[in-house]
C-alpha cells in the first residue's frame, strides 16, 4: 500500500507541474497578445512581422505638377516595402518613415484639367493652373521673340496671350514644339526648360 501511495503522490506532482506549466505559457502567451512578433533570418538579420509605416509617396509629372500622398501600411519587412516600391526612388528613410518619389511622363490630372500655355511677364512661355490672367504659374519654358512670332503667325499672339487650352500630352509637346522655333536665343534670354522654382 505504502508503495501505490508514492506513486499515487508522484502523478498528483506531476499533475500539478503540468498545470502550472500550462499556466504560465498560456498567461506569457496572453500578455504578449497583439505585439508585433520578431523573428531572426541569419540571411537578412531582424524582421518585425506587422510592423506599421508611414509611407509618402511623391509623384512629378512632365508638366512640372507634383503629388504627394501619405499612406499608414502595415508590413512584414522593409524588403517586402522595397519590393512593392521597386519601381519608386527611395528618397528617405527614418525609422518607421519612408519617402519615395516617381516621375511619371504624363501631365498631371491638374494639368489634363485646367492647363493652359500662355505667355508670362517678359513673354515666357508658360503653362499656368487656368486661364494665364489668373497667374498661376505650374511651369516655365522660354522667352518668345514676339516680332519673328507675330510675323510667321500673327493671329496667334492673342490666342497666346488669352491662354491656349491643353487636355493631353500630345497637345503639351506640340506646342512646345510649335513655339520652341521662336524661342529668344540670344543675351542669355533663354529660361531653362522644367518646374517653377
Amino acid at each position: 500500500m505504502h508503495l501505490l501511495k508514492g506513486k499515487k503522490s508522484r502523478w498528483i506532482a506531476l499533475g500539478f507541474v503540468t498545470v502550472f506549466l500550462l499556466a504560465v505559457s498560456t498567461f506569457t502567451w496572453y500578455k504578449n497578445l497583439g505585439k508585433p512578433v520578431t523573428y531572426v533570418n541569419s540571411n537578412q538579420g531582424s524582421l518585425s512581422v506587422g510592423q506599421n509605416v508611414e509611407l509618402i509617396l511623391q509623384k512629378s509629372y512632365i508638366c512640372g505638377a507634383d503629388e504627394e500622398q501619405t499612406l499608414k501600411k502595415n508590413v512584414a519587412s522593409s524588403d517586402q516595402l522595397l519590393q512593392e516600391y521597386h519601381d519608386w526612388q527611395l528618397v528617405s528613410h527614418q525609422e518607421n518613415k519612408y519617402i519615395f518619389r516617381t516621375k511619371i511622363q504624363d501631365l498631371a490630372p491638374i494639368c489634363k484639367e485646367k492647363g493652359y500655355f500662355g505667355l508670362s511677364g517678359q513673354n515666357i512661355l508658360t503653362l499656368f493652373e487656368g486661364p494665364p490672367e489668373e497667374n498661376k504659374v505650374i511651369q516655365t519654358f522660354f522667352q518668345i521673340d514676339t516680332k519673328k512670332f507675330e510675323s510667321s503667325l500673327p493671329n496667334e499672339l492673342g490666342f497666346l496671350n488669352k491662354g491656349i487650352r491643353i487636355k493631353d500630352l500630345a497637345e503639351y509637346n506640340s506646342i512646345l514644339s510649335t513655339y520652341e522655333e521662336y524661342a529668344e536665343w540670344s543675351n542669355g534670354n533663354i529660361h531653362p526648360t522644367g518646374p517653377k522654382e
